[in-house]
């Protein structure tokens, strides 16, 4: 197996599977059939709320679903912590569980709440992985289903 990623030449640790750069499979790499794997579509299409954050408390990257789901846009959400969008009696348990992640402990089930720009409430049931020693965390959330009435 080669030291780089044959899509992207990003180095590869010694037993890696996928990129950790471009997120390709590397047998796929090795037969230039990658261009079949298209992680920022999957990313973009997702009908989850996908997200890049920073054990700081902010996003890093969002997908479109979090502007349907919370009605700010991409810039609005990716400007000030997000915490700022968090309803104000989930904000400690919020920031306990971005301590447990920057810990290493992944997020198998939390529900919070964020405040949709029009001013209700929208449940999020959150699953999200810490990256060991990099600051970051890659997390899906869906939408309550008796929330989604309020979704366009």
């Amino acid at each position: 197996m080669s030291d780089a990623c044959l899509r992207c030449s990003h180095p590869l640790p010694g037993n890696a599977k996928y990129c950790p750069a471009c997120g390709v499979s590397l047998a796929l790499a090795a037969t230039g059939e990658h261009a079949i794997v298209d992680f920022e579509r999957f990313f973009n299409y997702g009908v989850d709320l996908m997200c890049l954050a920073g054990t700081d408390a902010r996003f890093i990257a969002v997908n479109p679903a979090f502007e349907r789901a919370l009605g700010y846009s991409t810039k609005e959400l990716l400007s000030v912590s997000f915490l700022t969008f968090i309803h104000p009696d989930d904000r400690d348990a919020t920031v306990a569980e971005v301590g447990s992640l920057a810990d290493g402990t992944p997020t198998l089930a939390f529900t919070n709440r964020y405040i949709h720009k029009d001013g209700h409430p929208v449940r999020l049931h959150w699953r999200a992985y810490p990256e060991p020693g990099t600051g970051l965390i890659y997390a899906v959330a869906r939408v309550a289903a008796d929330d989604e009435q309020h979704l366009g």
